[in-house]
């Protein structure tokens, strides 16, 4: 039944596919045909206007035109004071619009001009409309079966991973590459899948089906149902993110950032952090949710050092070509919240981000910078600088002992 439904919605889904880009093909044909012929017309009215300018025998020229002209059906003149002075042709009935010109000496010419294009040339714009209309439904067409094309092949290697950790393999792991471009949600799964690998490779299988013990009614107080859990918000920016964006190539441009974001996601994993958000030049993580773990605040300080060597990397080459270097920095930030026994996210985690946040625009070029009760935590595995700001007392991270981490 799930499945027949499946199909049903499928189905639907591209039976409204292709409504919309026939629509759209339609749409954009008569707006197509319409303007052609509107601008014929136009075209028409001026040829009309250089006959009436100057030196003319009005009678000898409407003469002609009724003798020349089959889309023409009258040739009217009138005075400066609206009165008709002269008129050939008659008003017969057809699909005609009454055009004016101007003539001299404030004078108007008004003239029964035909709206119907002859038969070639009406051919001539319907097929060029449609095909205008076609080519624009099919650009959008093959943009939509690429980008879900795109989404189908990834959530298929997750559905695949997946599969295998069932029967209890551990060994495979999402690469975060280029072809998932700005994909957001799919960064995220990926990331979110690799974490759980890691966790497992790390605990082995320690799950042991047990008989549920006989129903126990006990009070259970709030002591009992939360304990302090001390998460750290991890922002790293692109300094001159924009400056890069408008002097790079669009192609180069694209390729550095999704390296770099591919690269640094991976690093934060290996971590344990978890990427909550990749804004343009910014990369959001957190550390120590949804699962607790040991030395979180080292372990966010490691993945910064690890995404400041990136950036370092990548402008070795950057230098070699001549080309503008990416600027770095990092900030972190560390709130304690009470969360229950039980592995979850606090509710407003957007408060530690905004410090974070803060932090890494106070921390200048190629920094790492924490604030002074985060550095409390760490101070006897790392080497900092003290640096006095405005906001209080912060340390710029130099170094991180070598394997505090296990990763």
């Amino acid at each position: 039944m799930a499945l027949k439904k499946l199909v049903i919605s499928g189905s639907r889904g591209l039976f409204l596919l292709i409504l919309f880009v026939v629509s759209s093909a339609i749409v954009v044909s008569l707006y197509n045909y319409y303007q052609y012929s509107q601008g014929l017309m136009n075209f028409e009215v001026r040829k009309l206007d250089r006959l009436f300018d100057g030196d003319y025998n009005f009678s000898e020229v409407a003469k002609k035109l009724l003798n020349t002209r089959g889309d023409i059906a009258f040739v009217k003149l009138i005075d400066e004071s609206g009165t008709l002075q002269e008129s050939y042709g008659n008003n017969r009935t057809g699909a005609f619009e009454e055009v004016t010109v101007k003539a001299p000496g404030d004078k108007l010419v008004k003239i029964g001009l035909s709206r119907t294009i002859d038969r070639e040339q009406q051919i001539y714009t319907s097929l060029w409309s449609i095909l205008i209309g076609i080519v624009f439904g099919s650009i959008f067409l093959m943009i939509f079966i690429k980008f879900s094309s795109d989404r189908s092949v990834h959530l298929e290697r997750l559905i695949s991973a997946m599969k295998k950790v069932s029967f209890d393999d551990f060994s495979s792991r999402l690469d975060i590459d280029r072809t998932l471009k700005d994909d957001v949600i799919m960064i995220r799964l990926f990331d979110s899948y690799n974490q759980m690998i890691n966790r497992l490779k790390r605990h082995g299988k320690e799950v042991i089906e047990e008989e549920p013990e006989p129903f126990k009614p006990r009070v259970v107080t709030s002591a009992e149902d939360t304990k302090d859990r001390r998460v750290t918000a991890f922002v790293a920016k692109i300094s001159n993110f924009d400056s890069l964006s408008n002097n790079l190539d669009t192609v180069e441009f694209s390729n550095f950032l999704t390296e770099y974001r591919k690269t640094a996601s991976s690093i934060i994993s290996d971590y344990n952090g978890t990427i909550e958000a990749l804004l343009q030049g910014e990369i959001v993580a957190l550390f120590n949710v949804p699962d607790e773990q040991d030395n979180p605040e080292l372990r966010a300080v490691s993945a910064a050092v690890g995404v400041i060597q990136i950036l370092a990397n990548m402008n070795r080459q950057k230098r070699f070509e001549g080309k503008e270097i990416i600027g770095g920095m990092v900030g972190l930030a560390m709130k304690k919240f009470q969360l229950p026994t039980e592995s979850g996210i606090p509710q407003d985690v957007k408060q530690v981000i905004s410090e974070a946040r803060t932090t890494c625009d106070n921390a200048g070029l190629w920094k790492i910078l924490v604030p002074e009760e985060m550095y409390e935590n760490i101070r006897n595995h790392v080497e900092a600088k003290k640096i006095e700001g405005e906001r209080g007392l912060f340390y710029s991270i130099i170094s991180v002992e070598e394997g505090i981490i296990k990763i």
